[in-house]
């Protein structure tokens, strides 16, 4: 009867440490992929203009870092267009707890925003806000994953 109630216990903690070490694993990718500075977030969710958080689906949705330059499509860019921007400030620093936070002045043809993206230690979940002088503020959250990993679309022609 004790290792009825035993094993089940011993279980659970199995799958509490699988979970945090699966974690660990990928807020060490995220890290690494944001160090590198080519990673890419795919909108998951979105707060609307209405202020309720909705569920993108599309994949042409996103803010991607590419060695130099952040491109933002879709949501985040509030046009159409595959927005090309120069990075002019940027700076990333944890903090006590081990949170990533990121903040970057960015300008290109068609905008000119202030971008700062939270990541909480223990994962790769981020939370982004888009500041367009003159669009208004956007905000989402998606995982940070390495380019190379990631499977977004990127349309041709960008301004």
């Amino acid at each position: 009867m004790v290792l009825g109630f035993i094993a089940p216990m011993a279980m659970a903690q199995n799958k509490k440490a699988d979970k945090e070490a699966a974690a660990k694993a990928q807020y060490e990718k995220a890290l690494a992929a944001v160090e590198a500075k080519e990673f890419v977030i795919i909108v998951e969710t979105y707060e609307s203009s209405t202020r309720t958080i909705e569920t993108n689906t599309d994949v042409a949705n996103f803010f991607s870092f590419e060695k130099d330059f952040v491109f933002l499509q879709g949501f985040p860019a509030a046009n159409s267009y595959t927005n090309k921007l120069e990075v002019s400030e940027y700076k990333q620093e944890n903090d006590k707890k081990g949170n990533l936070n990121i903040s970057m002045q960015v300008k290109g043809f068609y905008i000119n925003a202030r971008i700062e993206i939270f990541m909480k230690k223990g994962g790769n979940y981020a939370d982004v806000i888009v500041s367009h002088r003159k669009e208004g503020t956007r905000r989402f959250s998606g995982e940070i994953v390495p380019k190379s990993q990631s499977k977004y679309f990127k349309r041709p022609g960008e301004v």
